[in-house]
């Protein structure tokens, strides 16, 4: 008797653990649009918006984690997210922008999407906004990048042919001197509206001498970044421009507004042209009438669309591939669309015996 009750209760505890792990790894939905959500621009509140009860509210499951620097050993704050699934998981790594930092609202629509389709959800600090020397893609600000991966494959069960990064303005700065520095890191980096040129970018603001970026600058490289200075070499060591050659096997996504005032779309342009073969790339004139009359010059204009765009999404004025990079010019200012970033993220694969070098 005493050992048909034990079988009982093995076969029990047996099937149990098979409905629990049932459980934990149901079907992932198939990937749809998040309807709900648009651009950066039309998400409730402000896109300064920081607060943790927020992300809780929305999504109980986050953790606000620390995470120590390999760099130079200061601890930083991120948001995690994870499911407890036994599946390998896709990663996305969203940089805030440049006057945010790790705990920016507006990023949420993109955690929910790791939750809805069982991907891993980091949001680090990177030494938080753009207004100290630490920070404003410092070799320290890369690190906790980097650390913020490592952080996660410790953390999580990570597929590491679908580690993804992304981010806006000053996140998407980040994110292109991130995919320079290490390529070996990334199947698929989505940049919105960047600043390519830091020194370049700088100049550009002076003619806006009440912009509070200006002083950030200053404060960050240790002085104005005029030509031929200290400060100016440090702001080309934290730019893009430095470093995107290095990046020519990652996917890459560059997308920018055409009258976008804060940042010119010709940082976006440049940044493609670096990448782009000699015959794709497009002319100094060509940037130059964009930037001015916020629209195509004649020699560009065209019947452009977009599989990832829909109604719902800013207009495509023009698109263009070449090699790993894609540039996509939209009607719009200084913003981001959630759906096209993710729906071209998620179809980016990483090829792990490809020969990739680690650039310092």
């Amino acid at each position: 008797m005493k050992t048909r009750f034990h079988s009982f209760i093995l076969l029990l505890l047996l099937c149990l653990g098979l409905f629990s792990c049932k459980q934990e790894d149901k079907p992932i939905p198939p990937i749809e649009r998040m309807e709900q959500y648009s651009t950066v621009k039309k998400y409730p509140g402000k896109v300064s918006t920081e607060s943790l009860a927020a992300w809780k509210k929305a999504l109980p499951e986050v953790q606000d984690v620390r995470i120590k620097s390999t760099a130079d050993g200061q601890v930083e704050p991120a948001l995690f997210y994870t499911s407890e699934s036994s599946r390998k998981k896709p990663l996305l790594v969203v940089l805030h922008s440049w006057s945010n930092t790790y705990l920016q609202v507006p990023s949420l629509p993109f955690a929910l999407w790791a939750k809805k389709y069982d991907w891993a959800f980091i949001q680090p600090n990177f030494r938080g906004i753009f207004d100290n020397p630490e920070a404003m893609a410092s070799d320290a600000a890369i690190q906790d990048v980097v650390d913020a991966v490592e952080y996660a494959k410790q953390h999580a069960n990570i597929d590491t042919s679908r580690i993804y990064l992304l981010g806006a303005s000053g996140g998407a700065m980040t994110s292109l001197v991130s995919a320079g520095r290490h390529p070996e890191l990334w199947a698929g980096v989505a940049a919105w509206v960047p600043v390519f040129d830091v020194p370049d970018w700088y100049d550009f603001n002076l003619y806006y001498p009440h912009r509070k970026y200006i002083a950030q600058i200053e404060t960050a490289l240790g002085g104005k970044p005029l030509p031929g200075t200290a400060a100016e070499a440090e702001g080309k060591k934290r730019s893009p421009s430095t470093y995107i050659r290095q990046a020519k096997d990652v996917p890459i996504l560059i997308a920018h507004g055409i009258n976008d005032l804060l940042v010119p779309p010709s940082h976006s342009i440049r940044a493609f042209n670096a990448l782009a073969h000699p015959s794709d790339t497009i002319s100094q004139e060509q940037m130059a009438y964009i930037v001015k009359e916020q629209k195509l010059p004649e020699s560009l204009e065209g019947n452009y669309s977009d599989e990832y765009f829909s109604e719902a999404d800013p207009e495509v004025v023009f698109t263009r591939e070449s090699g790993n990079v894609k540039l996509l010019l939209f009607v719009g200012v200084h913003d981001m669309a959630y759906n096209p970033t993710l729906l071209w993220l998620n179809e980016q694969r990483k090829q792990l015996t490809q020969d990739t070098t680690k650039v310092q």
